[in-house]
């Protein structure tokens, strides 16, 4: 017999549970409203995907965007609930260089690439 995982009610879930994060990203106010506060900007729109999955080559580490954004400017945006303390600095590297890939096709000039930022949202301190 298999045991049932233990499941969260409604009630119970937090902004940090999956699930709730996405629900509160995915509503483009909630989402421009986090923005503009942490990035000091203005948002006129969002195109906002959740679990964006970027994979180039099976042999490579892929990844998996929890919120993308794209604004009207076509500045990109990848937020991230971080619950645990796992590597963020290279990870953050690491993200921002496959959002980099995706945006950048052979031959375009770097100049084209458009502004990106990859936002941890942390429960801790960060300690590295």
């Amino acid at each position: 017999m298999q045991e049932k995982k233990n499941r969260k009610t409604l009630q119970e879930l937090t902004f940090k549970d999956n699930f709730m994060f996405a629900a509160v990203m995915m509503d483009e106010e909630n989402a421009k409203g986090f923005l503009e506060r942490a990035l000091d900007i203005v948002i006129d729109h969002l195109v906002i995907s959740y679990e964006k999955s970027i994979v180039y080559n099976p042999e490579y580490k892929g990844i998996r965007l929890d919120v993308y954004l794209k604004d009207d400017k076509n500045t990109h945006f990848d937020v991230e609930m971080q619950v645990a303390n796992h590597s963020i600095v290279k990870r953050s590297r690491y993200y921002h260089s496959q959002i980099d890939m995706e945006l950048l096709g052979a031959g375009i000039d770097y100049e084209s690439l458009p502004e990106a930022y990859v936002i941890f949202i942390c429960d801790f301190d960060r300690s590295d």
